[in-house]
């Protein structure tokens, strides 16, 4: 005859995600409790907190929301320093001509970090393989670094050719929202200035020198694959003695050019 009773089930195994999950709902409740306790401390000994935060909270968004009550620029900005200060207020103070000179200002600016901000990565990354071009796979390093030093070139001649052109294009811009030619000059100058100017065409060129020579060294292996020996320690020699001086002639300007930091 058969038992009927049916057999309790086993008690499944705990499961590390089970306990997982204890772990987390334990620190969540030590948590909730320590900010409890601290939120309260704070309570206790500054009873008029509430109310201070929810004023300022308010003051803060009743000023957001009237911009009569934000600091506004001279109705007619004098210097180049007042034109340029246009760009450190809000919008809603400004008029529409100071509107449109800030505008102008804040893109040239803008412009001007961005471009300095891509080279100078871009330089970073093309520097970060020259050490490959001094190992025994040196002819494929150079055909692997061709087309980041090919993207180096291209970023340092907009960069070059956008800091040659500040100035004038953006006194034109100026003058075209009404400020003064002499005074517009003046702006487009004080942002040269600051942005440098100089200094990120001097960046550009040497980018330049760096990104030409490899590349002129990457096209010239490519261009005779046969005539090349590479020795264990990454020098790079021809047997066709126009071949081998074509090579050192660049080998010596990029080592000048890899040595000439942009930081």
């Amino acid at each position: 005859m058969q038992d009927s009773r049916q057999r309790a089930p086993k008690p499944q195994p705990e499961e590390p995600r089970d306990r997982h999950k204890v772990f987390w709902i334990y620190l969540l409740v030590l948590g909730g409790g320590a900010a409890l306790f601290f939120l309260g401390g704070l309570l206790l000994r500054n009873p008029n907190l509430p109310s201070y935060l929810y004023s300022q909270v308010t003051s803060w968004l009743k000023n957001q929301n009237n911009p009569a009550s934000l600091p506004r620029p001279s109705a007619s900005p004098k210097s180049a320093e007042d034109y340029l200060a246009l760009t450190h207020y809000d919008v809603r103070t400004l008029t529409p001509e100071q509107r449109a000179i800030a505008l102008a200002l804040a893109d040239a600016i803008g412009n001007a970090t961005a471009l300095q901000d891509r080279l100078i990565a871009l330089e970073q990354t093309v520097r970060n393989d020259l050490p490959s071009l001094k190992s025994a796979n040196a002819l494929s390093a150079y055909a692997k670094l061709k087309p980041q030093a090919a993207k180096l070139l291209d970023a340092a001649n907009q960069q070059k050719l956008f800091f040659e052109n500040l100035q004038s294009t953006l006194a034109e811009q100026l003058e075209k929202n009404g400020v003064r030619e002499e005074l517009a000059k003046q702006v487009a100058a004080l942002v040269y200035q600051d942005t440098p100017g100089r200094k990120a065409v001097d960046q550009a060129t040497k980018s330049d020198q760096l990104a030409t020579e490899i590349l002129a060294i990457a096209n010239l292996l490519e261009e005779t694959p046969s005539k090349w020996r590479v020795s264990s320690d990454g020098t790079i020699q021809s047997p066709d003695k126009k071949l081998e001086e074509e090579y050192q002639t660049h080998a010596a300007a990029l080592r000048a050019a890899a040595s000439t930091s942009n930081q």
